[in-house]
């Protein structure tokens, strides 16, 4: 896997921005990412992903029609520790790129319009707490961390939307979206002069919508009980949910990206439908479906989720935990070893695909930016691991993990 040619520059600011080029590729990607999400220190719950929504308000109407008008898509979303926001065109690289710095870079909050985006968040909220595996899945969350924003779903709560002001988005804005805090990243085939325009206009821009600013050290690691649930659900779903709470990361590996990575392969080697243990399971009538794992690492704290469903979740939950917990035999460690190497060629299969996705490429590369990650030399690293180290490596990452649980009851069960 060949890693595409990648100019980086750091303004005197602290702003950064990458140049990625892609050779033959007619899309162009362009993408403001902010050091700043759901999880981190905002007064209601919610307000990172309310001022992603709020700022393509502008005076004179959404800015998203501006990118429409010259033919280009504009999007964003809003993760635990971090909010993007990217468009995605074929021409007009510098109007884009404009377009852009202004969405991101000039507020225009409201009482106004304010008040009417409040419903619109609060009926997105609903529609995915109508879901079953919602409220198994903010019971998890919060029984690993409490009533902290981590906790909390990323669109806060009714009541936290409700309190929204446009004063409370701009303090959240000027606390949080300053130089050093944003990055800048552009994908695609540029030419030499293209190069040299992206690169004064991104200097020109910054300069002109943000200023140097240095918020004081606001992490914060919030804990919940970890106790374990039983919901009332109001069909017959059976869906259950674990989490599991980890350590930190950087006490075991220099890159929390590859220690996710780990722990993926090692939930697979474990409990994917490829494993004596998942064929176990079915036979005593526990599971027929592939379960959903995800691990994932935040500034609050890192955690594994694991979705599934079973008629018997309580017993499930118990077998899935002594699994995780369990050493495995030597004939257990002979298929995990089969699947480590299976999972490694499988991430070099994905990793190289990404390199034709312009989208999934440039976010991967921007988030990594934040978190001072490298893509690319993970890859290696995990490529060059053995299978004694990759072992050795989760059990630290595993060691004094907390487990707790969520399942939804039945209408009807006792």
């Amino acid at each position: 896997m060949i890693p595409p040619k990648i100019i980086k520059h750091e303004y005197d600011s602290g702003f950064k921005s990458e140049i990625v080029l892609k050779p033959h590729f007619n899309q162009k990607f362009f993408g403001i990412i902010v050091d700043f999400g759901s999880s981190d220190k905002q007064k209601l719950a919610g307000s990172a992903h309310f001022l992603e929504h709020k700022l393509f308000a502008k005076k004179d109407g959404d800015i998203s029609h501006k990118f429409e008008e010259i033919g280009a898509d504009v999007n964003a979303f809003t993760s635990y520790n971090e909010t993007m926001y990217y468009c995605i065109g074929v021409n007009n690289t510098k109007k884009l790129i404009e377009l852009l710095f202004e969405l991101v870079g000039e507020p225009a909050f409201t009482k106004e319009n304010v008040e009417k985006e409040k419903p619109i968040i609060q009926q997105e909220l609903a529609m995915y707490q109508d879901e079953p595996n919602w409220s198994v899945g903010n019971t998890i969350m919060k029984s690993m961390f409490g009533d902290s924003n981590l906790g909390i779903d990323v669109a806060g709560t009714k009541e936290s939307i409700s309190a929204m002001t446009a004063k409370t988005l701009t303090k959240v804005y000027n606390n949080n979206y300053f130089a050093s805090n944003l990055r800048f990243i552009a994908c695609g085939d540029f030419s030499d002069n293209q190069i040299k325009t992206i690169k004064q206009t991104v200097n020109k821009l910054q300069k002109k919508y943000f200023n140097e600013f240095k918020k004081p050290d606001q992490i914060t690691h919030p804990l919940g009980n970890m106790e374990s649930h039983i919901l009332q659900g109001n069909g017959n779903s059976n869906i259950f949910g674990i989490g599991i709470r980890l350590k930190n990361f950087k006490k075991v590996l220099a890159s929390k990206d590859l220690a996710q990575t780990l722990l993926e392969i090692m939930l697979e080697s474990r409990l994917s439908v490829m494993t004596p243990w998942f064929e176990e399971m079915k036979n005593k009538g526990l599971i027929s479906n592939p379960l959903q794992m995800s691990v994932n690492y935040t500034r609050q704290g890192n955690f594994i989720t694991i979705f599934g469903i079973s008629e018997n979740a309580q017993e499930l939950i118990l077998e899935i935990q002594k699994q995780l917990q369990k050493d495995l035999s030597e004939d257990e460690l002979k298929i995990a070893s089969h699947i480590f190497e299976l999972q490694k060629k499988e991430w070099q299969a994905q990793s190289a695909r990404s390199l034709d996705n312009i989208s999934y490429l440039a976010i991967e590369l921007a988030e990594e930016n934040l978190d001072d990650e490298d893509f690319f030399e993970n890859g290696r690293t995990l490529q060059t691991m053995n299978f004694d180290n990759y072992v050795k490596n989760c059990h630290e990452l595993m060691k004094d993990a907390e487990f707790c649980s969520a399942y939804l009851k039945s209408a009807g069960e006792k």
